[in-house]
């Protein structure tokens, strides 16, 4: 009996000095002060337990579709960029003030320190980061957006998170900007909205509004219920290395005039030139100098002429004037090339 009325006790001794402790406000529940490291790891152990468990069973659809990738990486930027920050930065008013800190997802593993997501297989990362995202986490800042959200929107959210630790700071502009018509604003962290190609994106009338824009600054039209939108998030693809990405913009028997030779469906091109063309433009800078389009509500085409410095596979030098030709169809999953023309020479200032 001795034993047992020992332990009784101790339990209600230790019961007790745990209220006082509780009621006392002796622990700083501060967001400016750390856990001490006993309560962090009890936290820590309970949350990844508690999404694992949950989190296992969910089947992971094909998340490699482009239109889910413009429609996450819009909706990641109004609602999630304040917090996991974007290419290019590296802590926002929000993010700074925030304890935990929530990871940097745009730095892929290295931005998740202390979070178990950010290693594992795919599929796990993309199922875990699914029920995060509907389901938010207690006491953290992270909202649950399922209520507001369905599913297939919240998977498209997760298909950008794959993608974006890939991303520049100019792509992440390209595949981010909504379309005209589409929620705007100010975002997280209170950059003022980009203007809008206006011209460009109401009936592909013939335009310079692209006038002396280049691909290393923000897009001013991004998506896919445009054949403008289309061609950026395509050269966007091209400028990021991103052959599969490239592929799913070009139509299966899409045609490709290219320095005197004819590529005759996209396998054929991703075959041969994509590789050097992609490697070429991920080292270059190119500037848009004027773009026009028109056509009809089934076909269009886009022309843009454009001044590509960089460097050849040999390392020197050029300074090209390029012009490009695009032929593109609606299909089902949006506008897709069905035909590019490229030409270029050395580049000529006018005097």
């Amino acid at each position: 009996m001795k034993p047992l009325k020992t332990t009784l006790i101790a339990t209600t001794v230790a019961a007790v000095a745990g209220l006082g402790f509780l009621y006392s406000g002796v622990y700083n529940i501060g967001a400016d002060d750390q856990h001490i490291k006993p309560v962090y790891w009890a936290l820590e152990t309970l949350r990844e337990r508690s999404i694992a468990a949950r989190a296992g069973d969910i089947e992971v659809p094909p998340l490699d579709d482009p239109q889910m990738l413009l429609t996450g990486g819009a909706d990641y930027n109004d609602m999630c960029a304040g917090c996991h920050l974007k290419p290019g930065k590296k802590s926002s008013e929000m993010s700074a003030g925030l304890y935990p800190q929530p990871p940097n997802l745009s730095l892929g593993i290295e931005g998740h320190a202390g979070h178990e997501g950010g290693h594992g297989d795919v599929n796990t990362s993309a199922a875990r980061q699914f029920w995060i995202i509907k389901h938010g986490i207690k006491a953290s800042g992270m909202a649950a957006f399922g209520p507001t959200h369905d599913d297939a929107r919240i998977w498209a959210m997760v298909a950008f998170l794959q993608k974006l630790p890939t991303l520049d700071p100019d792509q992440y502009q390209i595949l981010t900007a909504r379309a005209e018509g589409e929620m705007q604003g100010m975002d997280h962290e209170g950059d003022a909205p980009e203007a809008t190609a206006r011209e460009a994106s109401a009936g592909h009338s013939n335009s310079d509004a692209h006038h002396g824009m280049t691909m290393d600054q923000p897009a001013t039209t991004a998506a896919t219920s445009t054949p403008e939108a289309a061609m950026a998030a395509f050269q966007a693809a091209m400028k990021s290395g991103d052959a599969a990405l490239v592929k799913r913009w070009l139509a299966p028997e899409v045609l490709i005039y290219e320095g005197g030779a004819a590529e005759r469906s996209r396998d054929e091109y991703a075959a041969h030139h994509l590789g050097a063309d992609m490697a070429f433009l991920k080292k270059s800078r190119v500037e848009i100098l004027k773009q026009s389009s028109g056509g009809s509500d089934d076909a269009a085409w886009v022309t843009t002429e454009s001044r590509i410095r960089g460097e050849s596979s040999k390392g020197k030098s050029i300074d090209l004037a390029s012009t490009e030709t695009a032929l593109l169809k609606r299909t089902a999953e949006g506008w897709r090339i069905v035909h590019l023309h490229w030409s270029s020479q050395d580049f000529k200032p006018k005097l």
